[in-house]
């Protein structure tokens, strides 16, 4: 999630209200704004729209979103919306109070720097297939991965501040951002449209191989046949595509299975650990912990919840 405002600093970042809807304090970079809002009343129905590509991201409190082609969907901290210029939305604010307003970020970017970074993607990290690098033309919904939530954080520093070599700096961050964005964007629509993209995208017939046999032992190089690319050619598209490597995408499914495992078939730590396709315990829990922050036996004694 975003980091929390420091109340000593929060003059910085807000202006005095003016309005209990969507009071709006904007702070302006040469290629971006960040505006911010705060509600601290509830109202339904309340519409918004921004002239440029923008990522609206929430930092506290509740809204319940109607956006094009999408049901209405509650959005909280650790969301953020990606959307083209011009759409409009429509917002509730269920639970705003002068006790507990909602908060939340709208990164609008300039058309040029959007232009200027899909350009640069395109050149120096083309995919591998289906098509190029380019903006979203419809809104799409994402969590917050660890490097997406400390490009946000960082860009608030940079914008609400004058500092020698803003300018710079938030130029440079929100490239950054756009990026990852753009990153996020392509592994969930990979991810979600596996089996229509699995004829004419080669990625996508490698992640479903990957799924049908991630218990057994599975190689880069063979993974890399697959794809009719180079073990380097492999690599790196997988990483630019999906946002980690083949070995840590093998991982995280592995552990899916292994969790899955320890809730809903009762296996021991060692058998969830062998089952899910991992060849060491000590590997095995390793991985665990990292991902989740307790070890598998930790985690199961929970039933799979972290600590509170």
């Amino acid at each position: 999630m975003l980091d929390p405002f420091n109340l000593k600093e929060k003059h910085k970042i807000f202006s005095r209200p003016q309005s209990e809807i969507e009071h709006q304090t904007a702070h302006k970079a040469d290629h971006a704004v960040l505006n911010v809002f705060e509600t601290s009343k509830t109202t339904h129905n309340f519409d918004l729209r921004f002239d440029n590509p923008v990522v609206v991201s929430m930092i506290q409190g509740k809204k319940v979103m109607h956006l094009k082609k999408k049901d209405p969907f509650n959005f909280i901290p650790g969301q953020s919306v990606v959307m083209p210029a011009s759409e409009l939305m429509y917002i509730d604010f269920p639970e705003a109070s002068p006790e507990n307003p909602t908060q939340c970020l709208a990164l609008e970017i300039s058309n040029d720097l959007v232009r200027s970074t899909m350009a640069w993607l395109n050149e120096k990290a083309p995919k591998v297939d289906s098509g190029t690098w380019g903006w979203c033309q419809d809104n799409f919904l994402l969590l917050h991965n660890v490097q997406v939530q400390e490009r946000l954080n960082r860009l608030i520093r940079v914008m609400v501040n004058d500092n020698l070599g803003k300018q710079m700096m938030a130029s440079y961050t929100t490239q950054e951002l756009i990026v990852l964005l753009m990153r996020t964007h392509a592994r969930h629509f990979l991810l979600n449209n596996l089996q229509a993209l699995s004829t004419q995208n080669r990625l996508a017939g490698v992640i479903e191989y990957i799924r049908q046999n991630v218990t057994t032992k599975l190689s880069i190089d063979e993974l890399a046949n697959k794809a009719c690319l180079s073990r380097a050619q492999f690599f790196r598209s997988f990483q630019r595509e999906l946002g980690e490597t083949p070995v840590q995408f093998i991982n995280r499914e592995r552990l899916t299975l292994a969790k899955r495992y320890l809730l809903m078939h009762q296996r021991t730590v060692t058998q969830a650990c062998y089952d899910s396709g991992f060849t060491s315990l000590n590997y095995f829990s390793r991985i665990f912990k990292k991902q989740e922050g307790v070890t598998p036996s930790v985690w199961k004694a929970r039933g799979g919840r972290l600590a509170q």
